[in-house]
């Protein structure tokens, strides 16, 4: 069967962040070495490991390769997705959400119900919009990765 190498390579090198230990900022750290001989010697020879060959169970990582390997396990296997840096609210959500108070607005995203996790939750907000006098936001669980959302009435006039 004919495999994709890199992707072997990058992988296995996300793995290697997960079983990382004994970091030292700016060297690099040590990561326990039960993965396949071969691309351990890719990755040796990509410069992002020590030599693996030899009696330890453990391999050196550079510093190079360990914080590849830290972006390449966050991009594959976190649960939690990166916030946009601006949520998309429409004109007249953005209008609602900016006259909710600070605190209070904390409040609603630190303390949203998940179905899933079965508990209140904190939430990354994706997006809001108005549904007639009601603010309605859509995000992510933070612990979860699922669907929730919130809807923040009007106050009684």
């Amino acid at each position: 069967m004919n495999f994709d190498e890199d992707t072997i390579d990058e992988y296995t090198l996300a793995l290697l962040y997960l079983v990382a230990h004994e970091r030292h900022e700016g060297m690099g750290a040590r990561a326990w070495k039960g993965f396949d001989w071969e691309t351990l010697n890719r990755l040796h020879d990509k410069g992002y490991i020590s030599n693996p060959a030899g009696k330890a169970k453990s391999v050196g990582m550079t510093e190079e390769g360990y914080l590849k390997a830290k972006e390449l396990f966050e991009r594959h296997f976190a649960k939690e997705l990166k916030t946009p840096p601006f949520p998309k609210l429409t004109g007249a959500a953005k209008k609602r959400w900016n006259q909710v108070p600070e605190m209070v607005r904390k409040d609603i995203m630190d303390q949203i119900w998940c179905t899933r996790c079965r508990t209140s939750t904190p939430m990354q907000l994706r997006e809001g919009e108005m549904s007639g006098r009601s603010l309605v936001l859509h995000g992510i669980c933070k612990k979860c990765g699922s669907k929730v959302s919130r809807i923040i009435e009007p106050d009684e006039e």
